[in-house]
């Protein structure tokens, strides 16, 4: 937590809120990572439904959860899309794309099948695959940005999860532009020090120059994550 969140007993919700009112006219859509927030327990699940309450209804909402268990599929569907208002979700490489169904039939949710490294690609795009064809809102989100032929996406939306450093765009500049480019810590840990809130801004002004760089885009087309 950054300095002026020592003074706060229970600064989660107030830290999210910071980040929020500090780049939120600066992002087209925001990504939840569930498990940081269970990480904290009781409090952090409370800070995180306060969170996503907070966040500017037209603000698109990707809830970072990379289910795998196909059985539960529905209950998950029901509180990512119906409770937590999210309005699209990750999923593990194995998740069946059968199983995406349940998701789809809530608010017409996305799915995107997570991908943490190379080898995961190909069952992931399979599934993906499957669930497009099928009418289902479906797409490819990369934690690690592979080095892989740009036609073996198979024309599937995609998203970048985890962004870190600039090389992770650079080895795909040659893919076509992904929907979305989630920044995750160089804005969460842009400083430590009570000028938070300037340096997050400075780090989400000089990452939607870097996504311009790699990806050409008009203004409002520009794509990051706070």
């Amino acid at each position: 937590m950054p300095a002026p969140m020592l003074r706060v007993d229970d600064p989660v919700f107030p830290f999210g809120r910071i980040i929020v009112d500090t780049v939120g006219d600066q992002v087209c859509a925001c990504a939840i990572p569930v498990m940081s927030f269970l990480a904290e327990g009781a409090a952090g699940m409370v800070a995180m439904e306060r969170l996503i309450r907070y966040l500017p209804d037209d603000l698109p909402i990707l809830l970072d959860l990379r289910w795998r268990d196909p059985g539960s599929a529905e209950r998950c569907a029901r509180a990512a899309f119906e409770v937590w208002g999210a309005d699209g979700v990750t999923v593990a490489p194995e998740f069946p794309a059968e199983a995406a169904h349940a998701f789809a039939a809530y608010r017409g949710g996305a799915v995107f099948w997570w991908i943490g490294e190379a080898g995961e690609l190909p069952q992931a795009r399979r599934h993906a695959r499957s669930a497009y064809a099928q009418g289902i809102p479906a797409g490819l989100a990369f934690s690690a940005l592979v080095d892989t032929p740009a036609q073996e996406l198979e024309d599937l939306p995609w998203i970048a999860l985890d962004v870190r450093h600039p090389s992770m765009l650079s080895r795909v500049a040659s893919w076509p532009p992904p929907a979305v480019v989630f920044v995750g810590e160089p804005i969460l840990y842009a400083s430590r020090r009570m000028d938070f809130q300037e340096a997050a801004r400075g780090a989400v002004k000089q990452w939607r120059q870097e996504v311009a760089a790699h990806f050409p885009l008009d203004e409002h087309a520009s794509r990051i994550r706070g």
